[in-house]
């Protein structure tokens, strides 16, 4: 339950960051590109588990961090909790919540044009 408020606490930055978006590009497009990185998230998820099942070769876990990054954490959220898989590998989860934080600081950026991260790099420069 505590993963699953931090996930809805977690979508709130970039779902707003994805509404401002839309101003700039139509939805359409963003909810299509969403839906097939979330559907091949979760598709990377299940042959995963079912190699694992099976005794196969694996799929790496920086390929489905990749899917996490490119936008498919939240369905890679769900696919964990219904397939019971990776849950309870820690350094594993503690690359996806940082994956997922990432999305957060991206979405707050781009909603404030980049202020902060502009500051930091003439803080680094100066």
């Amino acid at each position: 339950m505590k993963s699953l408020i931090a996930a809805l606490l977690l979508s709130v930055l970039p779902v707003h960051g994805i509404m401002y978006l839309t101003k700039e590009t139509e939805a359409k497009y963003i909810l299509a590109y969403f839906a097939v990185i979330s559907g091949l998230t979760v598709f990377f998820y299940w042959s995963d588990k079912r190699k694992a099942q099976n005794g196969e070769w694996r799929t790496r876990e920086r390929t489905l961090h990749l899917f996490e990054l490119a936008g498919g954490w939240h369905a890679a959220f769900l696919a964990q909790r219904k397939l019971k898989h990776k849950i309870s590998k820690k350094e594993y989860q503690f690359t996806f919540w940082t994956i997922a934080a990432i999305h957060n600081y991206v979405a707050f950026e781009y909603t404030n044009q980049w202020n902060y991260t502009k500051q930091a790099f003439e803080f680094i420069n100066s």
